[in-house]
């Protein structure tokens, strides 16, 4: 029983999933990128201002 599952040969890969394999490496590259980028920018944000004096003077 258990050499009739080794015996079997291993499912070829088509054509088409050849032809999309660099793409989607490409694609999951880009948004890996871009999160990093936006994670970094949330990171680096410069703190927000205080208000300035005089305006909380007038009110």
């Amino acid at each position: 029983m258990g050499d009739e599952m080794q015996k079997k040969p291993m499912r070829e890969i088509s054509a088409t999933e050849r032809q999309l394999r660099p793409l989607v490496v490409v694609v999951f590259s880009a948004k890996l990128a871009v999160a990093a980028l936006l994670l970094t920018t949330v990171q680096l944000a410069p703190p927000a201002p205080a208000p300035a004096p005089e305006v909380v003077a007038l009110r």
